[in-house]
């Protein structure tokens, strides 16, 4: 009897021991399917790292914006280090933290040390192929290094002669130089100085201080007088072209024209110097600075000794995914989406962030979707030269080779070293640079 009551009574608690067991396994089955869920449905976060100011932040963050809208399991979130200057030393500090950002917008001339510290991941073969089609082929020089492209390009600025229209007719000239003695005798003309000797209207203005700045509207001087920078992998700075044009921004200063004190790139917005090469995009930044009075301001090419060559720099940007990122897929499908799907008006969505800012776009769908909008006579110039501009030196020591040239120019500039000299020492100092190297 007892054995009897026993059996049973262990049956019962068999049975409510395997319910249990059953009820906890599908409890923590059904936990464990409900985590895993939420675990998938968490968005893949990609951070952005670029140098633009919190005006063009907010213009890029509008199109980042359409991106995480139209996809919840890719968000992106955009960076900016205000400061220029601090863009590199950020992304490598970064690196070294392993608090790297997913995707970079950097400057073309650091490819080289970038690509040697294996900060960028390999570009996809179907992207490559897209940017080798549909890209303006200074754009690809500007992201090519050693034969490999690196990233999608974005900004390529060329060089113009920027002239304040109202100085020049005040001075009885309505039309700007085209020639160098036109420009030399012109930027006489409309200096401005008081009764001490001060300059208060600047004929043509040298910006210092500004690697730049100092060079490439230099070497768009040495282009426009038929001359070159690199020929068969050696750089040779004592060509009569280069010789030239370092002597024609030193005669400026020698008489008076040009005062390298004189701050040109606050003093042009503020109407106090008549000439300056710049860049395209200080367009934007002038229309800003300016607001009604940027309608003095005239655009036109460089002028050349005998106002027939044609010469300007050009230099670009690009973005590249991290070689160090988790999401380097996801982070080239964004990518592939900015700067390769059209939107509504037939631009990509980095074409129409890039007009909002008035730089000229790389894809050539966006110059031809953007045709009507990039018009305006003060960007002629700039895409005119596209088909001539000679692309910046992209090579490993390239910043290094850049800070030696802009040394030798402001030490002309300066009176410290004579115009022959110093073009002999930098040829000297950067073909050291690049016999470490081989440039294809």
């Amino acid at each position: 009897m007892f054995r009897l009551i026993f059996k049973k009574v262990l049956a019962i608690l068999t049975v409510s021991i395997l319910a249990v067991s059953i009820f906890t396994a599908c409890g923590s089955s059904k936990e464990a399917t409900q985590e895993n869920s939420e675990k998938k449905q968490e968005p893949v976060k990609l951070t952005i790292l670029t140098h633009y100011s919190q005006e063009q932040e907010e213009a890029l963050k509008k199109q980042i914006d359409k991106w995480n809208k139209l996809h919840p399991d890719i968000q992106v979130v955009h960076k900016s280090v205000a400061d220029f200057g601090q863009l590199l030393p950020t992304i490598m500090a970064q690196q070294t933290a392993g608090q790297q950002a997913d995707i970079l917008h950097v400057y073309a001339l650091w490819a080289g040390q970038l690509a040697t510290n294996n900060v960028l991941a390999e570009v996809p073969d179907e992207i490559v192929e897209d940017i080798k089609k549909n890209y303006l082929p200074t754009a690809i020089d500007t992201v090519t290094l050693n034969g490999k492209i690196l990233g999608y390009p974005t900004e390529v600025e060329t060089y113009g002669l920027f002239y304040n229209k109202k100085i020049l007719q005040e001075n009885g000239f309505n039309d700007p130089p085209q020639t160098w003695d036109e420009l030399y005798n012109i930027a006489k003309k409309v200096t401005k100085k008081d009764s001490a000797g001060k300059i208060l209207i600047e004929g043509f203005g040298l910006i210092k201080g500004w690697d730049s700045a100092v060079v490439h509207p230099y070497l768009s001087l040495v282009y426009s007088a038929g001359g070159s920078f690199v020929t068969d992998g050696k750089v040779d700075l004592t060509s009569q072209p280069a010789i030239q044009a370092l002597e024609f921004e030193e005669k400026f200063i020698r008489d008076g024209i040009t005062d390298i004190s004189f701050d040109a790139f606050k003093g042009f917005p503020d109407e106090k110097v008549a000439m300056v090469i710049n860049a395209g995009w200080w367009n934007s930044s002038l229309k800003t600075l300016m607001g009604e009075n940027y309608k003095n301001v005239g655009v036109a090419p460089i002028p050349s000794p005998d106002g027939k060559h044609k010469g300007s720099v050009s230099y670009g940007f690009f973005y590249g995914v991290n070689s160090k990122s988790k999401h380097k897929e996801e982070a080239w499908q964004f990518l592939k989406w900015l700067n390769s799907e059209p939107q509504a008006n037939g631009a990509t969505a980095e074409g129409n962030f890039l007009l909002s800012l008035s730089i000229i776009p790389a894809r050539i769908s966006d110059i031809n979707a953007l045709k009507k909008e990039l018009e305006e006579p003060n960007n002629k110039p700039f895409i005119d030269a596209l088909s001539y501009a000679v692309p910046e030196l992209n090579v490993v020591p390239g910043q290094k080779i850049k800070t030696i040239l802009q040394n030798h120019i402001e030490a002309v500039w300066t009176g410290s070293e004579k115009v022959k000299d110093a073009l002999e020492a930098a040829t000297k100092e950067i073909n050291q640079e690049l016999e470490k190297i081989q440039i294809k």
